[in-house]
């Protein structure tokens, strides 16, 4: 990104607002994965029938969402979200130089002086998207004639794990057996919407980047549907595609299907080694995720992602080792924030100063090649000690 060319908006403006869009496992559309129009965790936990009321400034919601009957004035398709009412109030706000509510998780971690999502995406997107050209096309009143280059797509909330950050609905596992009488474990409205198919196809040759997750994104019912249905546009050679996966299921068919595609690469989630990722990923085997982990490396590119936690804040260093054992990169750039009671913020002040002395020397351990790292644990130490 030119940042000059934004005319010292650098501090409000995020390139996703007009190069990307996301869907959540039950069909809200999200300006990214911490727009804070998302959270209705609170409807799933009510033993009557919920009215689904939408947040006033989230983009809208997909046809066949639960979302759909209480606010049918903010139905709309994938490309109507990318320019619906709240996301183009999202870009006029931040070509103001304002802070849009809905992005205040990132404007939050930037106050501490941490790299938030927004800065982290300006960065790692500067060389691809040109937004400072993308906001000269913006209209007036916010509309940007184009379609989304980067999609973050969460095809329902099927899942093996119970991890214990989690919560239903995000985790079919954490539903199964405990959920309101009015709804399934299981939650896909994705699946039967063939508006939203018809869209991805249409638009395929426009597509850059997808964004996979879930849930567990490789036991989504719609997964091989859309990678077929990109393999068949003949556009699997334009996009990469990045996955945030637990790592304990590996599908038949896979490797056969991704290595069609420019660049694949799977953030596998891992919180620590053996008894502490059991603990943390429930209903996860270490042994099997070790064994995945050995054949997806060979097939694409695997890094662990660690979600640092007051559970795995002292298991850092035996990871690292771990990693560097199997020949797999570290990152440690998800610093959990909620649940707040398992956040590392939730220590004590002398637990902090122990956890941040740890890191510390971790940051010494890392090699020349780990700079993503050590700037990640830098980060990660300036949150324990702020």
């Amino acid at each position: 990104m030119n940042e000059p060319c934004l005319g010292g908006r650098e501090n409000t403006i995020c390139v996703l607002p007009w190069a990307h869009i996301a869907c959540t496992i039950d069909g809200v559309w999200s300006r990214c994965c911490f727009d804070a129009t998302n959270d209705y965790d609170t409807y799933y936990r009510q033993e009557d029938v919920p009215e689904f009321v939408l947040a006033p400034d989230a983009l809208g919601c997909s046809p066949l969402s639960r979302y759909a009957k209480e606010n049918p004035d903010r139905v709309m398709g994938l490309k109507e979200a990318f320019n619906s009412e709240a996301m183009r109030r999202t870009r006029l706000q931040m070509i103001a130089g304002e802070r849009p509510a809905a992005c205040r998780s990132c404007f939050q971690q930037e106050d501490l002086g941490i790299e938030s999502h927004r800065t982290a995406m300006n960065r790692i997107l500067a060389d691809e998207v040109g937004l400072a050209d993308l906001i000269k096309a913006t209209d007036s009143d916010g509309r940007l004639d184009r379609f989304p280059v980067h999609l973050d797509l969460r095809l329902g909330n099927t899942c093996n794990l119970g991890c214990i950050m989690c919560s239903f609905p995000v985790s079919s596992r954490l539903g199964a057996g405990r959920t309101p009488r009015w709804t399934a474990a299981n939650i896909d409205p994705y699946k039967d919407d063939e508006q939203f198919w018809t869209t991805i196809r249409e638009h395929a040759h426009e597509i850059r980047h997808l964004y996979l997750a879930g849930g567990e994104p490789f036991l989504q019912p719609g997964h091989y549907r859309l990678l077929d249905l990109l393999i068949e546009s003949g556009v699997a050679r334009q996009i990469k595609i990045h996955y945030n996966s637990n790592l304990t299921v590996l599908p038949p068919g896979l490797w056969p299907r991704l290595k069609q595609f420019k660049h694949v690469s799977i953030a596998a989630s891992c919180d620590g080694v053996g008894e502490v990722f059991e603990r943390i990923r429930a209903g996860g085997r270490w042994d099997v995720f070790v064994a995945n982990l050995r054949i997806a490396r060979d097939h694409v590119e695997v890094w662990l992602d660690v979600t640092v936690q007051r559970d795995n804040i002292g298991d850092l260093t035996r990871l690292h080792s771990f990693a560097r054992a199997e020949g797999v990169s570290m990152r440690a750039y998800n610093l959990l924030q909620y649940p707040e009671e398992l956040s590392v913020r939730s220590l004590s002040h002398e637990e902090r100063e122990r956890h941040g002395e740890e890191v510390a020397r971790l940051m010494r351990i890392c090699g020349r090649d780990e700079a993503d790292l050590v700037a990640e644990l830098q980060r990660l130490h300036d949150y324990l000690l702020a």
